[in-house]
């Protein structure tokens, strides 16, 4: 077989945009499509600004400005019902949290900027924003930068820096776009350290987004907020109904992409969180946006660009395409080739009508073919679908990659060079996507290893080489499958289907319950987990394998003495119970005594030959199976084990050497100490208590409670 075949490629940006495009557009993941157009949507009336942030716990803060009050949500609940009880804020718009996890809160009718600390719970300041006049102005929004925030003020515009206590400090100078006449800024947003404005009219119509210097500006028509992710991705939020158009950054300009839906949005805020995904204000909290919201047009064609083989009288071989084609789309391949150097009436370029790239040095692109033999193009084939997948060896394809490979024959006469024409077709939700284009050059030679007056007849020979072209094509694989069979033994590369005869080689058995990538991991610290086996380490890294949280394991010898935590008596009553163990006294803190057994039990039964298994996660149904599984496995047989999934809870601390923590605070409810009724340092409390108070820090009396 011939290993030493070339492809020519067609697979970056830079290349697709190259092609002639009548009714394609360039995605935003890569490859091409059919144009869309955003679905026409006259959105409802504007809503009131809001706020809307997100800690690093992946909390969201979302404020009610006619109420007054800012919400929390937790992670586990996407959106909550709304408190008609207002707050004592006034008017809080914007929200931002830092990177020290502090949240910003603008008070629009308030002058100023409430900074709280999110790891004590606590205020740390009220900011006025005021004029050099002394007198108050009004903050419009805030966006976290770095430890930092940036404040967006009103009365006259500008910006101002602030610091957790530090600040205000002025911010950059407000130049404007050239394009935000008559238009003011209303919210901010940051993205790598640059600051973004969106410009709005005072009764809607258009917006410009640009930095404060009046750089990088792009037209958005109507908007009601913006958001920057990490990547850059830039979303802008219309009309209430309306969906919310993307852009990226291209160099000194703006690309828009697919746009999303947002079902129930209430022109509130819109705001990235820390997974990525786009959330946005509606009447019930929060929601995240609902896949692309385009309408595509029903058919389009791509023309390549001319592909050169290197020689003359080529035959060209086969055309690989990752493509995905959802039901009710399809894709046809047409082909030119030509041995002419020159085109005399090549084909216009045109560009992609949505994703325009900046083309660079585009005087050196090959020429589109010639415009008269494309109009003379016979109908474009069909493509068949690989069953194997790619046609690379031992090539391995995502389980949550929807693109799938495509053959077909490059059927056209022997020629140096090659355009491919590729016909879309689709309906109003859907549309074809290329990612990837390949095809071989030169096809199969097994024409020279026939008797010469096989293909004498240049249609003898056209015929012969379809017609040995899909057999020629799989010995080809299957050769350059045995030339790289080394893969096989590396686990991070075999095929998913070759990893259990692997293991087997190894002297393992996988569970097929394990994540494909655990099992990888299994079977190349094989060796290095043989020579622990039957130990606390090995056991140990073995459920880190599986499990993607902390586990630790806990001899219970390890624990002699010190038994748990035992119910007191009220203050003044008889001493707690603690009985056997190490422990001769208990230490009280509060109305808990610590130390000592539970009754009826001796150092040795309690302990010897057993161990807990301790995961610091919720584990139910077939994961807590399979961690029963491994323990059983890989524990000496003469051992008793005990699996304690310590949920999202309290956790032990490391007293214990262990890797989980614990952190012991006070509890919602608290009163005051009373002279005579009460124990200071058993169950008295001196001053107001602070969140999370941990045991053995030192605290100042009448700050925090312990016990």
């Amino acid at each position: 077989m011939d290993g030493d075949r070339e492809t020519s490629l067609l697979t970056d940006r830079d290349q697709w945009v190259r092609c002639a495009h009548d009714g394609t557009a360039l995605l935003d993941g890569g490859g091409v499509g059919l144009a869309w157009e955003a679905p026409p949507s006259a959105g409802g009336p504007w809503g009131e600004p809001a706020g809307l942030a997100f800690d690093r716990w992946g909390r969201a803060y979302r404020s009610y400005p006619d109420l007054g009050r800012v919400d929390v949500l937790d992670p586990g609940a996407p959106s909550a019902p709304t408190d008609p009880h207002p707050g004592t804020l006034r008017t809080p718009r914007g929200l931002a949290v830092d990177s020290a996890q502090r949240l910003y809160t603008a008070e629009s009718c308030g002058g100023a900027v409430q900074v709280v600390d999110l790891w004590a719970e606590r205020l740390l300041r009220r900011v006025p924003v005021r004029t050099a006049a002394h007198r108050a102005r009004r903050p419009l929004d805030v966006a976290a930068r770095c430890d930092g925030a940036v404040v967006l003020l009103a009365d006259p515009p500008g910006l101002a820096l602030l610091r957790g206590r530090r600040g205000p400090a002025p911010g950059p100078a407000l130049g404007g776009p050239l394009l935000a006449a008559g238009l003011t800024p209303a919210r901010v947003a940051v993205c790598a350290g640059q600051v973004h404005l969106l410009w709005t009219a005072p009764c809607g119509g258009r917006a410009v987004i640009a930095r404060p210097d009046g750089s990088h500006p792009v037209e958005v028509g109507e908007a009601s907020d913006l958001a920057l992710g990490p990547d850059g991705l830039l979303t802008v939020a219309g009309r209430p109904g309306q969906p919310f158009r993307r852009f990226r950054p291209d160099g000194e300009r703006w690309v828009e992409i697919e746009p999303v839906r947002a079902p129930r949005y209430d022109g509130g805020a819109v705001e990235t969180a820390p997974d990525g995904r786009t959330a946005y204000t509606t009447d019930q909290g929060l929601a995240w946006t609902a896949g692309p919201a385009a309408r595509y047009v029903p058919s389009g064609r791509l023309v390549t660009y001319r592909l050169d083989a290197g020689a003359y009288r080529t035959r060209w071989g086969r055309l690989f395409l990752d493509a995905c084609l959802p039901p009710g789309t399809d894709l046809r391949v047409g082909f030119l080739t030509s041995d002419e150097d020159t085109v005399p009436d090549p084909l216009p370029w045109t560009p992609p009508a949505r994703g325009m790239r900046a083309v660079r040095h585009g005087d050196r692109t090959p020429p589109l073919p010639s415009e008269l033999r494309l109009g003379r193009l016979a109908p474009p084939g069909g493509l068949y679908r690989r069953p194997t997948g790619r046609e690379w060896p031992w090539a391995q394809i995502a389980p949550d990659d929807a693109f799938e490979t495509y053959e077909a024959p490059v059927s056209a006469p022997p020629g140096r060079y090659l355009w491919i024409v590729l016909d879309l077709a689709g309906t109003a939700r859907l549309t074809p996507r290329i990612r990837t284009l390949r095809v071989e050059r030169p096809g199969h030679r097994l024409l020279g290893e026939l008797p010469r007056s096989f293909s004498r007849d240049e249609d003898d020979a056209d015929f012969l080489h379809r017609y040995l072209a899909p057999a020629e094509g799989l010995l080809h694989e299957l050769d350059g499958r045995a030339a790289l069979r080394t893969v096989l033994l590396d686990p991070t590369a075999t095929p998913q289907e070759a990893l259990g005869w692997l293991a087997g080689l190894l002297g393992l058995a996988l569970d097929r319950r394990w994540p494909i990538a655990a099992r990888r991991a299994l079977v190349a610290q094989a060796y290095d987990l043989f020579r622990i086996r039957g130990t606390l380490t090995c056991l140990e890294r073995i459920l880190r394998l599986y499990l993607p949280v902390p586990v630790a394991v806990v001899e219970n010898w390890r624990l002699r003495g010190l038994g748990g935590a035992v119910l007191g008596t009220e203050p003044g009553g008889p001493p707690a119970p603690a009985v056997g163990g190490a422990a001769r006294a208990t230490a009280t803190l509060g109305r808990f005594a610590v130390g000592g057994l539970r009754p009826g039990e001796d150092g040795y039964t309690a302990t010897a030959h057993r161990f807990t298994v301790l995961i610091a996660a919720p584990l139910t149904g077939e994961p807590l199976d399979v961690v029963r599984s491994i323990v059983e496995t890989h524990k000496p047989a003469h051992t008793l084990a005990e699996i304690c999934p310590l949920g999202t809870g309290m956790r032990i601390g490391r007293a214990l050497h262990l890797d989980l923590t614990s952190v012991v605070g006070p509890g919602a409810a608290w009163g005051p100490a009373v002279v005579g009724h009460v124990r200071v340092g058993e169950d008295g409390v001196v001053g107001v208590p602070s969140a999370a108070a941990k045991v053995g820090e030192t605290a100042a009396v009448g700050a925090v409670r312990v016990g």
